[in-house]
């Protein structure tokens, strides 16, 4: 216990300390969806729930409480947001990933498990960020624990569905857990009915209202929906196969915004470390089998891929190795750690044992095959913890949309009482309410919020949103400021032609990288109308 306790705490030092030197990073400005999570958990109470519904991608209860008392409490400034929700409990998955480990393995197969998921440059990545990822990665292993830990039953049940409030996909695991339970015992099963009942609660009334993203395009890759009968297979067999390529087994493989193992990009490495992974989980599954414990992970590991792909067949879950999937990675990871210890084992007992003859040869032709898995599987933390030295190197780059709070400073020192601000860009209007109405980052004096009544919001540029937005004020705005969002500057030109047309000119450009454009418009004579542009004029 004691040797455990000093690798436990070697591990939590060692995360701490990637943390530290990544100081620069978590100070940076949020961006992109980081913008829009505090936004809907500041929004004014009178206006909470309305405004949830229209949320870019779903949130738990919890997340949301822990982003709103971090931001009421120390501030709504990025480095407490993102250290508060995501941060702390970096050190905290190290720690709960190796002692988990540690019930069914050795100390160094433990050890390299946990280096694997929390010194993993994709979570690393996550846990420096305002996402709930890591946290809920976390809660993965508290449930899996409650539930497997001797005593008090009813009331660790409980506490493990409460969790459910602060994991939105905690009741992928929790569900098939229940269901074990009914299988191993019918008489004692409904101890797990309240867990199921508060996670359930939590998803249909909470989780279901912010569904709208189910329109979105984004994760269509991740979905099964609409891919047929063989394609749906295909899809399947894909995605296990990119599971298990992954280093760790699990870990996001697609998106291009985080940073992924030295594997990605070599299909020969990526190949052997995957075969090895597989050849792991399948040594790690016959050993945990034969225990309680064990058979309860394996079963919950499998219901909770079983329900994503369901999930994902009505467009409510992604399925396979993407980013909202982290929370099923350490527990895929001490199956790995486990088979790995097992294929050790078997080398050493296959090359003390040989004693020359046919089963001296098969005991040879054993040991080798486990060292190459081994070796396969030993390069696993390495690669996922090199990913490390990417983030340090691109600590200082700037990511996209990160200068919105800039904007809204920019636009809060211009703007007087009576100018119009219009806002242009299908992702913008969550990050701007974020940096005009909480942000506490910037100048201290920096000028009076812009009331939300005072702001338009479009979400196309280019087909004279603006201008019409203006037109039917009966007091006409001195000034517009018009800012438009990056991903939508194409149509910039043919929107100032249409405000040209209508008697407004532009009388200076801010530009913000990677974010957008801000114009400050001034009255000017009208210009003869000669119809509508073409949104193409801008290209």
């Amino acid at each position: 216990m004691r040797r455990d306790l000093r690798v436990a705490l070697l591990l939590a030092v060692a995360a701490v300390a990637v943390e530290i030197a990544l100081h620069a990073r978590i100070g940076r400005p949020l961006w992109y969806d980081e913008l829009w999570r505090p936004h809907f958990a500041g929004e004014p109470w009178p206006t909470f729930w309305s405004e949830l519904r229209s949320a870019n991608a779903p949130s738990s209860l919890g997340s949301i409480a822990l982003t709103r008392v971090t931001g009421d409490v120390l501030g709504w400034h990025a480095w407490a947001l993102r250290t508060v929700t995501a941060g702390v409990w970096l050190p905290v998955l190290a720690v709960a990933t190796f002692l988990s480990a540690r019930r069914f393995t050795g100390v160094l197969p433990a050890a390299g498990g946990a280096v694997a998921v929390a010194l993993s440059g994709t979570v690393v990545d996550s846990g420096t960020q305002l996402k709930p990822y890591v946290l809920e990665a976390v809660v993965s292993l508290a449930i899996f624990a409650l539930w497997t830990s001797p005593g008090a039953p009813l009331r660790k049940r409980t506490v493990a569905g409460a969790l459910a409030a602060v994991s939105l996909p905690a009741v992928f695991l929790l569900v098939p857990l229940a269901v074990g339970d009914l299988v191993r015992d019918r008489r004692t099963s409904w101890r797990a009915a309240p867990a199921l009942l508060l996670a359930a609660g939590h998803t249909l009334l909470f989780v279901s209202h912010q569904s709208s993203q189910r329109a979105s395009h984004f994760w269509d890759d991740q979905f099964l929906a609409g891919r047929g009968v063989l394609g749906g297979l295909r899809f399947t067999a894909d995605q296990v196969i990119a599971v298990l390529g992954g280093a760790p087994p699990g870990i996001d493989r697609y998106d291009p915004n985080l940073v992924h193992s030295l594997l990605e990009g070599h299909r020969l490495a990526t190949i052997a470390v995957g075969t090895a992974t597989a050849v792991a989980m399948l040594a790690g599954a016959r050993t945990l089998r034969r225990r309680a414990d064990g058979a309860t992970l394996l079963w919950s590991l499998i219901g909770a891929e079983l329900l994503q792909l369901a999930a994902s067949g009505g467009r409510y879950w992604p399925f396979g190795a993407c980013r909202p999937n982290l929370f099923l990675v350490p527990l895929l990871t001490i199956v790995a750690a486990v088979g790995a210890g097992e294929l050790a084992a078997a080398a050493r007992r296959h090359r003390v044992g040989g004693d020359g003859g046919g089963r001296g040869r098969r005991g040879h032709v054993i040991s080798a095959a486990s060292v190459l898995c081994l070796a396969g599987i030993a390069a696993t933390p390495v690669c996922a913890a090199a990913g490390i030295g990417t983030l340090w190197r691109e600590r200082h780059e700037v990511r996209p949309i990160e200068g919105m709070v800039d904007a809204t400073l920019a636009v809060r020192e211009q703007y007087r009482p009576g100018d119009a601000v219009i806002v242009g860009g299908r992702l913008a209007r969550a990050g701007w309410l974020y940096g005009m109405e909480l942000s506490a980052d910037g100048p201290r004096r920096p000028g009076a919020r812009v009331p939300r009544s005072a702001t338009t919001f479009l979400t196309g540029i280019g087909r004279g949103g603006a201008e019409r937005a203006v037109r039917p004020r009966q007091h006409p705005p001195q000034r517009v400021l018009l800012f438009v969002l990056a991903y939508d500057r194409r149509g910039t030109a043919a929107e100032l032609a249409t405000l040209r047309g209508g008697g407004w000119c532009n009388r200076g450009v801010r530009s913000f990288p990677l974010t957008g454009t801000l114009h400050e418009l001034d009255r000017c004579p009208v210009t003869e109308r000669r119809g509508p542009p073409s949104p193409s004029a801008g290209r």
